[in-house]
């Protein structure tokens, strides 16, 4: 089961992955909105909590969700320098954030996390972040893909560690995916991958603004 949560001023999505048979859930990118993220897992067993990368409105809610279930929190070091940055005066306080902790595990291309009877692993799609990574369930043939991709856009490269370069290497990566990979963006609805590859103008090679 997945459920999403589009929490605070920026509408992030934060995203349960809940094994069915045990209850275990992944926590991913919870950002704002601590206490509905925490209702939301009543009944369920939290194993860890992931990042999709170190913005705040991705991680503002770490500190809280691992203080309430001392659960281990994952993300790539390459983003450490990020959960402290305010990015602009006032950001953390518009969030309601709490102090990110450093991350206990530090994820790369390739790693596995396992929960209940379900398998992720990690991609490193550095480009929006230095230390961007997408959580890819073959078996269930969906992508937690962050701010990387977007439904018709992706995450913008303008903020510190921002490379669009790197964004570009990223975004093939991911389209080397099954087509019907549902794609679970950091902001706005689910695409597919196939979507991507017909009408994002980062793919297919004309561009547009980015949203966030």
């Amino acid at each position: 089961m997945i459920k999403i949560l589009t929490v605070g001023p920026l509408e992030e999505n934060t995203v349960l992955l809940i094994d069915d048979e045990t209850k275990e859930t992944v926590i991913i990118d919870p950002g704002a909105e601590g206490e509905k993220i925490l209702t939301e897992l009543k009944d369920l067993k939290p194993v860890c909590i992931l990042a999709t990368h170190g913005h705040l409105d991705h991680v503002g809610q770490v500190g809280f969700l691992k203080e309430q279930f001392n659960i281990p929190f994952y993300m790539n070091e390459k983003d450490s320098f990020l959960i402290s940055n305010n990015i602009f005066p006032g950001f953390a306080e518009m969030l309601k954030a709490v102090p990110c902790p450093d991350p206990d595990f530090n994820l790369k291309e390739g790693d596995k996390i396992s929960f209940g009877r379900q398998e992720l692993t990690v991609i490193e799609t550095p480009g929006h972040t230095p230390g961007g990574i997408c959580f890819y369930s073959e078996k269930e043939k969906y992508l937690v893909a962050g701010d990387t991709l977007f439904r018709g856009s992706v995450g913008r490269t303008d903020l510190p560690g921002g490379d669009e370069k790197e964004l570009l290497r990223s975004l093939k990566k991911l389209t080397e995916l099954p087509d019907d990979t549902v794609v679970i963006c950091g902001h706005g609805p689910n695409t597919t991958i196939g979507e991507e590859k017909r009408s994002n103008p980062y793919i297919t090679g004309r561009y547009k603004i980015n949203l966030w």
